[in-house]
């Protein structure tokens, strides 16, 4: 055992990470354990099938979705992460069986703001001690929520906006060190707290294909290079990639082909704009849904190029970070580089504005030859990894823990 105790809180569970914000708390409590911690983690989210059908750990509970869409005393369905704490921390037998879970904690890292009720009613009981508190920022949340709120027309922006701020800063405020995943973030963060910020990227884990299943998925996709565009269902990641090709997949060959992965493609076929040009749009995209890992590890080997269509939202993405690693082509948004402006000159990378810039520019990689191995590049790629970008987290947190 550890004379350093950390429990790990989270939105969703990570046995099994699938979408970025699972793989960063994975990642984070590994980074917890390589420094020497005796690490315990838990999750409180959602009772989604995408969760619930997944592997989860000892500690993890999903939540009943209809508690989580109330806000003020009527129905509201984009309030589900901004609930879920209040939810978790009212009932009496979730916060026990965490407690006896977690045992002792010297530490509790919160990763994202939602659960911060559940953790104040632990420090409030102090079953598990007198902890100190690290926050860990993936984004500034409240305007992430505000442009999905605007988007959707929710009249009610303004108050689940303010609230989701108010929790952030709460959490920055209680916090003994904040984590920030870029130097953007890190600025916003320092407005609201005098603990120490630490700068804490995302990254990615190095991943290897088996050749069998690379020639299934080559049968599969079809000899042609094509460009991978991987992505959760977060509605920003819907409509970015719907801004950055313009009206339509019309600037690409008939021949050329973007593939598009993870559970962002079965709503990007929804979309008013994939359906206004249905016929053309089909002929140009393969999608394939939520893959395996070792499924997705052959996509990516086998892409010609890597799109990275962000248009919203703040923090950095992970996907950027895996485009970045691979070598390949890619094709990027400005907004896509945001936590990545060190690499801007990296070979093959293309930063072009949503529309016609970004649209002609993919055409244009799918006609040009792959890209051969930098050597020269791997010292830089290899700093993507979550080994390098969490390090200084790890050694940080060991500098909070009270002697």
């Amino acid at each position: 055992m550890s004379g350093r105790r950390v429990l790990v809180l989270g939105s969703y569970p990570a046995v099994n990470p699938r979408h970025g914000g699972q793989v960063r708390l994975s990642q984070v409590a590994q980074a917890y354990a390589a420094r020497g911690f005796d690490v315990k983690q838990a999750s409180f989210f959602p009772a989604h099938a995408f969760y619930t059908d997944s592997r989860m750990g000892p500690a993890d509970v999903p939540l009943p979705v209809q508690s989580l869409r109330l806000w003020r005393g009527e129905p509201s369905e984009w309030v589900e992460d901004l609930a879920s704490g209040e939810v978790a921390a009212a009932t009496p037998a979730r916060v026990e069986a965490l407690e006896r879970y977690a045992v002792q904690a010297d530490v509790v890292h919160l990763e994202q703001p939602w659960l911060l009720p559940l953790v104040e009613r632990l420090r409030e009981r102090g079953r598990i001690g007198a902890f100190r508190l690290v926050y860990g920022s993936q984004n500034i949340e409240h305007e992430l929520k505000r442009a999905i709120l605007r988007q959707n027309r929710v009249h009610e922006e303004e108050d689940i906006a303010g609230a989701v701020q108010a929790l952030e800063r709460r959490c920055a405020e209680q916090a003994a060190l904040v984590a920030a995943v870029t130097a953007e973030d890190a600025a916003v963060l320092a407005g609201w707290t005098r603990a120490p910020i630490v700068l804490a990227p995302n990254g990615i884990a190095p991943w290897t294909s088996d050749p069998a299943r690379r020639q299934r998925w080559s049968q599969r996709i079809g000899p042609a290079p094509f460009a991978l565009y991987v992505g959760s269902a977060h509605p920003p990641n819907v409509q970015g990639f719907c801004d950055c090709f313009g009206a339509s997949l019309a600037a690409l060959s008939p021949i050329h082909r973007v593939v598009i992965a993870g559970h962002v493609s079965e709503f990007i076929l929804r979309t008013p704009w994939f359906k206004e040009w249905k016929s053309l749009n089909e002929r140009r995209t393969v999608a394939v849904g939520v893959l395996s890992q070792e499924d997705l590890s052959a996509v990516r080997d086998l892409a010609h190029a890597f799109l990275l269509p962000v248009t919203a939202g703040g923090g950095s993405n992970l996907k950027t970070a895996e485009a970045l690693y691979s070598g390949k082509h890619v094709v990027a948004s400005p907004l896509a580089m945001r936590g990545f402006e060190g690499f801007a000159g990296l070979p093959g990378l293309r930063v072009e504005a949503p529309g016609h810039a970004f649209a002609a520019a993919v055409a244009d990689v799918l006609e040009a030859p792959a890209r051969p191995v930098e050597r020269d590049a791997r010292e830089q790629r290899d700093s993507l990894t979550w080994q390098h970008t969490l390090r200084a987290l790890g050694e940080a947190a060991e500098g909070v823990v009270a002697p």
